[in-house]
């Protein structure tokens, strides 16, 4: 049996000790069948590795007992572990970082799409809103107009035109009924008329309304 001088083994463990010349064990030696030193190891103090040793959660190796660049027990497996799950953190964050900026866009890519919708809309009523006057005329002109053949013309065109804008959503507000605050606009009272008190007597001009919304409310006269 081989040990170093300094090498302080009790009787139990002095048949089994495979410690070499150069063992540097000292007083904490723990060699025996199943913790040995191999050949390479260079061992400090406390270290309790043997020949198959894979460094699991009882692994006393750190930055005083250590084994050297030749042995294969995998030492530096913890400091491995740390970097791995410090690098799984990192790729976390950036995985987190990616799907947050990926979210933020969708819905600025939404408030885009809503805020373009708007606008076209918007920019849609007040030309709308531009042409009414226009179409009033018509309404003025059948007044004034006599002549059958003309006031025919007239009539056609303006139908032409009302059929046009309710192909673009725009529906002129029926004015046959009850006077609606949401719908009409009373210009005017009658009081003379054959009608229900609150009843609509005479529509002025038209309303217009472009997807539920009232673009210009119908002026009309009420029964007083």
């Amino acid at each position: 049996m081989k040990k170093n001088k300094d090498c302080k083994i009790d009787k139990e463990h002095e048949e089994k000790c495979n410690c070499k010349d150069d063992c540097n064990c000292n007083d904490n030696c723990k060699c025996d069948e199943n913790d040995k030193c191999n050949d390479d190891c260079d061992c400090n103090d406390n270290c309790k590795c043997n020949d198959d040793c894979d460094c699991g959660n009882d692994c006393e190796c750190d930055s005083e007992h250590k084994c050297d660049d030749k042995c294969d027990c995998g030492c530096n497996s913890h400091k491995e572990s740390s970097n791995d799950n410090e690098s799984t953190n990192i790729k976390h964050d950036y995985l987190n970082d990616l799907l947050r900026l990926q979210a933020e866009f969708d819905n600025y890519r939404k408030r885009m799409q809503t805020a373009l919708s708007d606008a076209r809309k918007d920019g849609f009523v007040d030309a709308i809103e531009q042409f009414l006057p226009a179409l009033d005329s018509f309404k003025m002109a059948t007044d004034m107009i006599t002549d059958k053949n003309t006031l025919m013309g007239i009539k056609f065109i303006e139908k032409g035109i009302l059929d046009t804008l309710s192909k673009m959503g725009v529906e002129p507000i029926d004015c046959s009924g009850k006077f609606n605050p949401e719908l009409h606009q009373a210009i005017d009272t009658d009081s003379t008329a054959d009608v229900e008190s609150g009843m609509i007597v005479k529509e002025a001009y038209k309303g217009f309304t472009y997807k539920d919304k009232v673009i210009r409310y119908a002026q009309v006269i009420v029964k007083k």
